[in-house]
């Protein structure tokens, strides 16, 4: 099982539960119940975090949502984040429909971790109407985080 989304500069790959079609949804439009172009099923909101393809897709991202976004950097080397991820997961789960939540490989995407300044892993950030409100790190339990984004 996929335990994230993949993106591009136009948007969030999302896959039809009834029929498995992919959709891509703007992220502009992110927040909004989608129809399946496929099979015209609903779509549920984005409750899987969104792997970041690239310094594009995240531009877009940030400059489009209109949804806070929680950012998760991360590499598949590091221990923390590998126990890091299930509670990430849990807490987008939990914030489907009010907050994006994406995950910023720093190996594969450094430029986006620069823009950041991240110096260790993981670390996360809140963005509001595309607009850095709120950096933290170490390991959160979901609970923790969610609080975090709520108060930033």
């Amino acid at each position: 099982m996929n335990h994230h989304l993949e993106s591009d500069e136009r948007g969030i790959i999302l896959p039809c539960p009834a029929c498995g079609t992919a959709n891509r949804i703007a992220y502009a439009k992110a927040a909004l119940q989608g129809r399946c172009g496929a099979c015209k099923a609903d779509l549920p909101h984005v409750s899987l975090p969104v792997e970041m393809s690239g310094v594009e897709a995240f531009a877009a991202l940030v400059s489009q949502s209109l949804l806070p976004i929680v950012i998760d950097f991360w590499a598949a080397w590091c221990g923390p984040c590998q126990m890091m991820a299930p509670e990430f997961a849990k807490a987008a789960v939990q914030a489907s429909g009010d907050a994006l939540f994406v995950k910023v490989n720093t190996d594969e995407q450094p430029q986006i971790a620069g823009q950041f300044r991240i110096q260790g892993i993981p670390a996360f950030a809140l963005i509001r109407s595309g607009k850095l409100v709120a950096q933290t790190s170490g390991f959160q339990p979901a609970a923790r985080l969610l609080e975090w984004m709520r108060q930033g």
